[in-house]
């Protein structure tokens, strides 16, 4: 039939319904006056908001309502929760790796006082020591140390401090920024007269025991700062590099043969002073191009080729043994070499002969020790090789390789030079390769105090659990502590030496400085206790001698470890102190174990015998997206509030949330934007309740629904709020907010996909007021809940719809959603085990919405009917959910059965093991007869079956036994067995079935088109049809009124000439001409 004919059949319909069409113009004219005259509550969200824009408003919001302090004076006075910050370097601008830690800190923080707890709030800054140096001496142009004394050690430490300053103020606003909540006002540094004094108080009382020592020992050394580090300043301070290794051949005196030894350090040869053998291991003399070698019997491989072993003998027999060193010549060698033994020597690399050097390395100087060895150390500060290193003086140690394997060679000492790849340290604050250095320097003993510490840490809660394990490792060996440097900003370290007595004097506050000095008016001159200005100060030794302090400054570790003395009052509010100490929580790196854990867990132990800390958090790495670290050198830094101002502080807040502190985590921008999406997720719950709630301004204030008007699903979403709730306090307060954020997720995705999609007309379509303000109830309570329990986390985002949605609709909840508290449960009653049944309806229809889409018949496809076979409990939940599963499956009709014969037909097949054993060779005739049977022979033989004896073509009387019976469903049912359950489609599709598909539809396409159009939710309009499919119009004849339902039409009428939106709907395999116009 001709388009224009089906266009008449079509509008001639239409008319039918124009009595109809002219009453709900009223209608609809009376609501829209209804809504009009009522106010709404708040104002329309938009789908996808803009986080940047809406956290800086929250910013604003939190600073004109002095929001931070409200909350300290809320819970003033309440149980307290103890904090300790481990103090942020104070030299460069944070990058977006440095903010897990911060983001932990922050969200245990707020949960503590979403609890009530009355929380410290005080951050740290280091504030001194090489970081800061490094970096100014760049800013100045300096290059070392001499040129640091030329400028001026009082402007350089000026230079330092304001430096200090500056980034402590950076990072402070980029803290703000990410929604940190901090006394800001109040922050702690560490390069304060206080923190300093109080140190020197933590030294004294070292003192006191005789565990402050002076001694001799190589210390890893860096050549272009110019100082030493400490064990526990290197502990991840390696890295992969490839030096020139080299073997030497060293003849041994009145003997015919040379000793083949190895080093991976060359410049050190210059300093041996012994080789060293296993006494255990077995040796070899071979010959080797007409030359005698020893080496460990096990190393042989080392000259790459088969030699023929000449003698074979234990290492012992090498002890004592006289050699001539590399360069025999150098006045610092001028004594006798000897062959030692050593039962540290291994045969993993190497020979199995160790080149001894006692001033170069920190193994070889206990060896010395013991054995009384001569101590060389052939270089300076700056690793340059000092004068009396002859041919090598003048060059830095990494510029003598090829000279020191050129004069071997010359001097047939040299068997081969060769490329070795090995983990090599670096200063952690220049990057430079290290090298072994014997220096001077002040240690704290730690056999005393290693003890105290191991019990002190017994009771302390370590997360993760292994992290405890390396604590006790580290304790158990870790050598004295090195803490002097030789630098110039930094803890003066309090020791002044006698050189007319050698007493040694340690000061322990500026009060006992000031009465031991000779001029105590310079004391009080000092603008801080730092260089130079404190080396102007001498004190009287008790022989009468004048002594000046020792130049060195104190070892950073100590600076961060005092602060829960000088941050707590320990010196100056006892009654402070103990109410605060210890601290209930700290929170850093994993490799803090050996750092800023360590060095808090030994000053505590002295000055009080416990652990400063109850529970104890570590963290892995943030990583780049591809698992590289993140480096300024690198180029793939991300300073945090610019990222933040890129794609919210929340964000990367919950990305940081979600993962757990016991692995390494990566962040980028791909990652960004899957949090984002689990954000939006959420958001999209709340734009739900904006939406329809900003329409119909439900009464919720003081509402609260009876038991016996919620709905299953209503009991199901307050019974999962208050589980999230309950699970996530207990989360919380065990340091697995990554769990709280998986919960969140899963418990989002509920609620959108089950909740909200199965009450949507609820909101929109009921009749029934009072249902539909307990679904409101329902949904509101769940959104309220969800952000106090996720503001911790998301705090802007939280705040906002806090602002937006609970205080429009509460006008007396409180201001600010901190001061709101953790919550409790949304609803006393407890609906038993709502979640489990309710699972078991889920997984029906899930299975059920597998069955259509593997049959690809969509959802908006009715169905005749839906058969589930299950146990007493399945029937029962049926019975609870037929509602909900017959509309979210698009079903008519819902059966339990317990007779299968609805849906499958049965059959037999053949038991080959049974049947094999009686038929023998005609086991698969048998099978083929069974193959082409008809319907009706197919129920005859069924009924033999089950009388026990089958006859089925030329085989008579079979025991049934022989048989398998088997089931298969019948022409237009579909079929799935999961999680005990069997659920049946019917697939037959009549007329009306396929017509009401059609018009499911097309008000689906409708809808979309509404939204194209930028129509409001609840604007009404006009519409005009047309179409030329016959099905299509019959569809449009029969459902007509339910289109202009759900689609919010006025009328139907016969033209539009001015269309707000024109477009073919595609239905089926055909369209209709769809236009809509507000006005007509």
């Amino acid at each position: 039939m001709a388009s224009r004919e089906f266009k008449q059949v079509c509008v001639g319909t239409l008319k039918v319904y124009k009595w109809f069409k002219n009453a709900l113009r009223v209608l609809v004219t009376f609501k829209a006056f209804y809504y009009k005259s009522r106010r709404k509550f708040v104002k329309k969200e938009v789908t996808v908001p803009n986080f940047v824009e809406l956290e800086k408003g929250i910013l604003k919001f939190w600073k004109d309502n002095d929001s931070f302090h409200k909350l300290v004076k809320k819970n003033a006075g309440h149980d307290r929760f103890k904090f300790l910050d481990g103090p942020a370097t104070a030299n460069n601008r944070l990058g977006i790796h440095h903010f897990w830690g911060r983001t932990l800190k922050d969200l245990t923080i707020r949960y503590n006082a979403l609890k009530g707890k009355d929380c410290q709030y005080q951050n740290g800054f280091d504030g001194q020591g090489l970081w800061v140096e490094v970096n100014v001496e760049k800013e100045l142009g300096l290059n070392g140390k001499p040129e640091i004394v030329q400028y001026g050690i009082d402007k350089f430490t000026n230079k330092c401090m304001e430096r200090v300053k500056y980034f402590a103020n950076e990072i402070t606003n980029q803290s703000i920024r990410m929604g940190q909540w901090m006394d800001w006002d109040n922050s702690y540094y560490t390069n304060t007269d206080e923190n300093i004094t109080s140190i020197w108080h933590f030294l004294k009382e070292c003192d006191k025991h005789g565990w402050i020592i002076r001694k001799n020992r190589p210390m890893a050394w860096c050549p272009r700062c110019g100082t030493s580090l400490s064990e526990h300043e290197m502990s991840s301070s390696y890295h992969e590099v490839e030096h020139t290794a080299v073997f030497i051949k060293l003849p041994v005196k009145n003997k015919d043969f040379k000793m083949v030894a190895w080093t991976t350090t060359p410049w050190t040869l210059a300093a041996n002073v012994a080789l060293a053998v296993n006494p255990e291991f077995d040796y070899v003399e071979v010959d080797f191009h007409g030359e005698k070698l020893v080496l460990g019997k096990d190393r042989l491989k080392i000259l790459k080729e088969d030699v023929k072993i000449m003698k074979e003998f234990k290492g012992s027999e090498l002890v004592g043994l006289e050699y001539e060193t590399c360069f025999p010549e150098l006045p610092e060698e001028n004594f006798a070499h000897k062959i030692v033994a050593w039962d540290e020597v291994d045969n993993v690399e190497g020979s199995c002969v160790v080149h001894i050097a006692p001033g170069c390395g920190a193994e070889d100087f206990d060896l010395g020790q013991t054995l009384g060895l001569p101590e060389i150390c052939p270089i300076n500060e700056q690793g340059v090789m000092l004068p009396n290193t002859g041919f090598l003086a003048g060059k830095k140690t990494t510029d003598v390789v090829d000279l020191v394997v050129n004069r071997l060679k010359e001097d047939g000492k040299l068997l081969y030079a060769h490329k070795y790849k090995h983990s090599y340290p670096f200063c952690w604050r220049c990057k430079t390769d290290l090298v072994y250095k014997l220096v001077s320097g002040w240690f704290i003993k730690i056999d005393e105090i290693r003890p105290m510490a191991l019990k002190a840490i017994e009771d302390v809660e370590f997360k993760p659990e292994y992290a405890k394990k390396r604590m006790v490792d580290w304790l158990q060996n870790m050598g004295d502590w090195n803490i002097s440097r030789s630098r110039f900003y930094g803890l003066p370290l309090p020791f002044y030496v006698c050189e007319k007595c050698g007493k040694v004097h340690v000061i322990g506050s500026l009060e006992e400085l000031k009465k031991r000095t000779i001029s105590p008016e310079l004391v009080d001159k000092l603008p801080n206790i730092h260089r130079p200005w404190i080396d102007d100060i001498k004190i009287k030794c008790d022989c009468g001698e004048e002594v000046s302090r020792v130049p060195d400054v104190g070892d950073v570790w100590l600076d961060a470890g005092i602060t829960p003395f000088s941050t707590k009052k320990y010196f100056t509010d006892k009654k402070f102190f103990e109410a605060n100490f210890p601290s209930d929580y700290v929170c850093e790196m994993i490799e803090q174990i050996k750092l800023w854990f360590y060095s808090l867990l030994i000053m505590s132990v002295v000055l009080t015998g416990k652990a400063p800390y109850k529970k104890l958090v570590t963290y892995q790495y943030v990583k780049d997206e591809h698992g590289g670290e993140f480096h300024k050198s690198g180029g793939n830094s991300l300073e945090a509030d610019i990222v933040a101002d890129k794609v919210g502080a929340d964000v990367v807040r919950y990305l940081f949330s979600s993962s757990s502190p016991s692995n390494d985590m990566r962040f980028g921008f791909s990652l960004t934007d899957e949090a984002r999406r689990k954000i939006l997720a959420f958001w999209n719950i709340y734009t739900f309740f904006n939406t329809y709630a900003c329409i119909d301004n439900p009464a919720l204030e003081g509402f609260k629904p009876k038991s016996e008007n919620l709905l299953v699903s209503d009991k199901w979403l307050i019974q999962s709020i208050n589980k999230f709730v309950e699970d996530s306090d207990k989360n919380y307060a065990d340091d697995k907010q990554f769990v709280v954020v998986r919960d969140f997720e899963k418990l989002v995705d509920d609620i959108s996909n089950f909740y909200i999609r199965s009450n949507r007309k609820r909101f929109w379509k009921s009749e029934n007021k009072d249902d539909q303000l307990t679904a409101y109830w329902c949904l509101y309570s769940a959104i309220k809940a969800m952000i106090r329990v996720m503001t911790p986390i998301i705090p802007f985002v939280t705040e906002y719809i806090w602002q937006n949605m609970v205080r429009e609709i509460e006008k007396k909840e409180v201001e600010c959603i901190m001061l709101s508290g953790f919550p409790t449960k949304i609803y006393d009653e407890d609906f038993g085990d709502i979640l489990e049944r309710t699972k078991i309806a889920r997984d029906i229809m899930s299975t059920a919405q597998r069955l259509r889409n593997e049959n690809q018949i969509k959802v908006k496809q009715p169905l005749r009917i839906m058969y589930v076979a299950g146990g007493d409990k399945t029937v029962s939940v049926l019975s609870d959910f037929e509602d909900i599963i017959k509309e979210e499956l698009n079903v008519k009709e819902l059966e339990c059965v317990v007779d299968d014969s609805k849906f499958n037909d049965e059959y037999l097949s053949v038991n080959f093991k049974k049947a094999g054993a009686v038929l023998k060779g005609e086991v698969q005739k048998l099978k083929t007869v069974l193959a082409s049977l008809s319907d009706e022979e197919n129920k005859k033989v069924m009924q033999d079956y089950k009388n026990g004896k089958v006859s089925v073509g030329q085989f008579k009387d079979l025991d049934s036994e022989l048989f398998n019976l088997e089931k298969k469903p019948k022409t237009d049912f579909v079929i799935a067995h999961e999680n005990g359950n069997t659920v049946v489609l019917d697939i037959t599709l009549d007329e009306n079935l396929i017509l009401e598909g059609l018009y499911r539809e097309f008000v689906r396409g409708l809808q979309v088109l509404r939204k194209e159009a930028d129509f409001s939710i609840d604007d009404r309009i006009y519409a005009y049809f047309e179409t030329a499919d016959e099905s299509l119009a019959t569809m449009l004849y029969n459902f007509m009124d339910k289109i202009k339902q759900e689609v919010l039409i006025v009328r139907a009428v016969e033209k539009i000439e001015k269309p707000d939106i024109e477009k073919n709907v595609e239905v089926g395999d055909s369209f209709i001409i769809v236009k809509f116009a507000k006005r007509i």
